[in-house]
């Protein structure tokens, strides 16, 4: 009993208790003990494995309350753990105490313990981004048996903001407006994409921008010149500049994009995700960059202080160069390209698809600290903590489904004219479409295109806009993306 080894085995045996717990009691002749530590550990590990496959995986990893009983469960486990290299080790030591193996033994506690430590600081990490970002109230206890109550599909509108950066005062810009239709039960999904010059958006029967723009203007200011704030993508900075229409409700700038965006496409937007375009670069730059295919030079900011031109190439863009590579329209009249505001939209979107692609997990973890911080600063939602258990796994399932797209863009659309029994007409089409077909709806072809519609044909709605009143939008030509961004 306790009979002493070599400092080497000593060693050995406690650095196998790291895997066996109890291996070097047993070895020294502790049976009892040795057994009784293996057979503690094993019980812990099915009492965690039991407890994970009750609670479910997502519940845990996206709730409050089990954030902190992880994180300090985690630290209570390395302390354990840590604890029994110390004892594994001490059982076995040499009578004569060696300076060298007393420190490898402490380096083997550190080695154990860290782990515990790093993964209870990621989850508190975590958890304090998830309630700094899906920090809406829950306007009633959620049914997790039936999360969507009843509904089979959810609808989340997807936007992308320019909060401040190079413009005048702070209001957002909801330069890209997305909706992604799902259904609940097998995943597939449409995504609808609305140009952000739309003109004359409709709002709810009954809502404060309903009444203060009726229709058949809808959102339409007298006097307001090219580039003005009665576009789709100045609906948010309205609201939000005018809290005093609103009664000073926080949730007015949201809530007037999710109720116009809804009215054009005859849908019933259930939340919104709103992607701040200079967090995305922050994000881009905590991963170390995306890698990008430029088949042309982009030019940015021409005549700006700030321009600058991203060259043709297979390269890795900083999170500066990816964001204009997907904002930028300008151009100088050589060869250096821009591109108009729906070719824009495509590379926006083919930049998060190179984010997504190129997602290093050991670098996320690396750097999970400042991906954290970033994405505080990045995403805005009144999805509600609670749905999240719920909604990842529809996000999972979306990854293995159909997913089709319908652009309301031109040709077929104009933007200056929308047509929107016209549009919310495809959009019922392209929802019962994605049940039967895999194959992609996209604007201008037949399968999009109403019955006795040929594509390609303007809008026979008149303009909303007084007689005689040119429209401040011309409608662009949709072009042909001319990055394809595979990298």
């Amino acid at each position: 009993m306790g009979t002493k080894r070599g400092a080497g085995a000593a060693i050995g045996w406690a650095a196998l208790s790291i895997v066996i717990p109890g291996a070097a009691h047993l070895r020294a002749g502790y049976r009892l003990l040795g057994l009784g530590l293996l057979g503690l550990f094993l019980a812990a590990g099915v009492a965690v494995a039991l407890v994970v496959a009750s609670v479910g995986g997502w519940a845990m990893a996206t709730q409050a309350a089990w954030a902190s009983a992880i994180s300090g469960g985690a630290i209570g486990v390395g302390v354990a753990w840590g604890l029994l290299v110390v004892a594994s080790y001490t059982v076995l030591r040499p009578r004569r105490r060696l300076v060298w193996s007393d420190g490898v033994a402490l380096l083997l506690v550190a080695a154990v313990v860290s782990p515990f430590v790093v993964a209870s600081q990621t989850v508190s990490e975590a958890d304090a981004t998830l309630t700094d970002v899906f920090n809406a109230p829950e306007p009633t206890p959620i049914n997790h048996a039936d999360p969507w109550a009843g509904r089979a599909r959810v609808n989340i509108l997807l936007l992308g903001g320019d909060g401040a950066r190079g413009r005048n005062g702070t209001s957002i810009r909801t330069d890209s407006v997305n909706v992604a239709s799902i259904d609940v039960r097998t995943g597939d999904t449409v995504l609808f994409a609305l140009p952000r010059e739309m003109e004359n958006a409709p709002f709810p029967r009954g809502s404060v921008m309903g009444r203060l723009f009726p229709p058949p203007k809808g959102f339409y200011i007298a006097g307001a010149g090219r580039e003005s704030e009665d576009l789709l993508n100045g609906v948010w900075a309205y609201a939000d500049t005018h809290p005093a229409l609103f009664r000073n409700s926080p949730t007015r700038a949201p809530d007037a994009v999710k109720g116009a965006v809804g009215e054009i496409l005859g849908l019933k937007i259930d939340y919104y995700v709103l992607v701040n375009m200079w967090g995305v670069a922050r994000l881009i730059d905590a991963l170390g960059g995306v890698r990008i295919h430029v088949e042309q030079d982009i030019c940015y900011g021409v005549g700006r202080s700030d321009g600058g031109v991203i060259k043709a190439g297979t390269r890795r863009l900083n999170g500066n160069d990816a964001l204009w590579y997907g904002r930028a329209r300008d151009h100088d009249g050589s060869s250096c390209a821009g591109g108009d505001n729906h070719t824009r939209m495509r590379r926006q979107h083919c930049v998060i698809s190179a984010m997504l692609d190129q997602l290093d997990p050991a670098n996320v973890l690396l750097k999970f600290k400042q991906l954290a911080g970033a994405a505080r600063q990045t995403f805005r939602t009144d999805i509600p903590r609670g749905l999240l258990q719920d909604l990842v796994p529809l996000a999972d399932k979306v990854k293995g489904a159909r997913v089709g797209t319908l652009s309301i863009v031109p040709p077929r659309y104009n933007p200056a004219y929308p047509d929107f029994p016209r549009i919310r007409a495809d959009v019922r089409r392209a929802i019962l479409r994605s049940h039967r077909a895999p194959a992609t709806v996209a604007a201008g072809t037949p399968s999009a295109t109403p019955s006795g519609t040929p594509s390609g044909t303007p809008s026979s709605t008149p303009s909303a806009r007084p007689s005689g009143t040119p429209s401040r939008t011309a409608m662009a030509s949709s072009g042909k993306l001319a990055d394809s961004c595979v990298a």
